[in-house]
């Protein structure tokens, strides 16, 4: 997922943070977990109907989730997807540094839409259209010479890559199952670990259905000395998302 930007408002000109895009940009690919080779495919994952509170392992050889269970990341990512297979659409959102993302995802149209602090992105097969908060929608064009439809743009490129599924198929290392929740009416379990991708340390709890189906991340990590975290929540799931080209 690319979060895009961050910016000073000097008189009646907007200007792009460059610091602060580009810590945004690497915080947000980090902490997903897609520099490690996510999937830019959308999520397709849907619980099924009336899913049980209980915990009881999916109808793949994915082990059963329970308190104090280890799992390996790689095998948690095939759970995962796995799991990921039929969904009529879903939303999210992810907030780092203070900014939130939304999402929206149509995987039968292979659409997505994001909306950003900066603008809105809307990404249909190989296609893309951005918009400033203040602009039109345009069809996307990473070399503008407006530095912020030009970061936008940019970010439209892996938009896909907002997808809980990416996430989870970039997991490394053991997750522990250290206790349970609820998201979207449903009974999940927290599996923590650790990520180390390009010499960064990230702690992520990350929260599944009994039967794998993906609701949420958190991570946390260091940068330069800066601490971060993302959230990455799903706050729709198997809900049919309309996305259209604006123009």
């Amino acid at each position: 997922m690319t979060v895009i930007g961050a910016y000073d408002r000097r008189g009646d000109a907007m200007r792009v943070n460059k610091f602060g895009v580009g810590v945004i940009l690497a915080a947000s690919v980090l902490l997903t977990g897609c520099a490690a080779g996510g999937s830019d495919k959308p999520a397709d994952a849907k619980p099924s109907a009336g899913a049980s509170q209980e915990a009881e392992a999916p109808a793949s050889d994915c082990p059963e989730l329970k308190e104090g269970a280890t799992i390996d990341g790689a095998t948690l990512g095939g759970c995962v997807s796995v799991a990921a297979e039929d969904t009529a659409g879903y939303a999210a959102s992810m907030s780092i540094m203070d900014m939130t993302t939304t999402t929206r995802h149509s995987p039968a149209d292979e659409a997505v839409e994001l909306t950003t602090p900066m603008g809105s992105v809307i990404k249909i097969g190989d296609e893309s259209w951005v918009k400033t908060a203040t602009s039109e929608w345009q069809v996307a064009d990473p070399n503008s010479t407006d530095p912020i439809i030009a970061g936008l743009s940019t970010g439209a490129a892996s938009a896909t890559a907002m997808d809980p599924t990416a996430m989870a198929t970039a997991l490394t290392g053991d997750y522990t199952v250290t206790g349970t929740g609820t998201r979207l009416g449903q009974k999940v379990f927290l599996l923590s670990g650790t990520i180390e991708q390009e010499g960064i340390s990230m702690e992520t709890v990350y929260e599944v259905t009994a039967d794998y189906v993906p609701l949420a991340m958190t991570s946390t990590a260091d940068m330069n000395g800066q601490p971060l975290e993302s959230v990455f929540e799903v706050t729709e799931w198997d809900v049919k998302q309309d996305i259209v080209a604006p123009l």
